[in-house]
């Protein structure tokens, strides 16, 4: 079994190995069309899966993907957050995703979880950069990249739609 590396907890959130286990919530997540509304649809429970593989593989060869968040005092699963390695314009850039279960929103969790993996990025992984690729009208995903002290670098092309670059601080 790949021994995965997580981000510390925070005050409030502790990070888990996103593994086959999280298929239920993370169908509720990856399934709702108000949280997957910037994405080109909510995915099915095959889509998940492969959402899941696809990290899992990125664990094996990047050292790092998404983490399950979860409650630290009920273990309640709220989402994911994490540290992806993509491909901008020919340049493997450090990125910090994250997506909440809608219930959670507007709570801090987002930015205390991007927070963490920000720091992590940083001082485990030796970033010395790390973006956020945000489609430019998801405006709670850039108000979160700009309470983290994030600013827009350009905009680009990826997976055939506009996404600004937002560089954090």
């Amino acid at each position: 079994m790949l021994k995965v590396v997580l981000p510390p907890p925070t005050e409030r959130i502790r990070f888990r190995a996103l593994t086959l286990d999280y298929l239920d919530p993370l169908c509720e997540l990856l399934g709702d069309p108000e949280v997957m509304r910037h994405y080109p649809h909510p995915m099915d429970r095959t889509e998940t899966q492969g959402w899941i593989e696809r990290g899992l593989m990125r664990y094996e060869r990047d050292g790092c993907s998404f983490y399950a968040l979860e409650l630290m005092t009920t273990g309640e699963f709220i989402g994911q957050c994490g540290v992806l390695i993509q491909d901008v314009e020919g340049v493997d850039e450090t990125e910090v995703g994250y997506l909440l279960l809608h219930k959670h929103w507007h709570q801090g969790y987002a930015t205390e979880a991007a927070r963490a993996c920000i720091q992590f990025a940083r001082t485990e992984r030796q970033a010395a950069r790390v973006i956020s690729l945000i489609r430019p009208e998801n405006v709670p995903s850039a108000n979160v990249a700009r309470r983290l002290g994030a600013t827009i670098e350009k905009q680009i092309i990826k997976w055939d739609i506009p996404h600004d670059v937002w560089v954090h601080a």
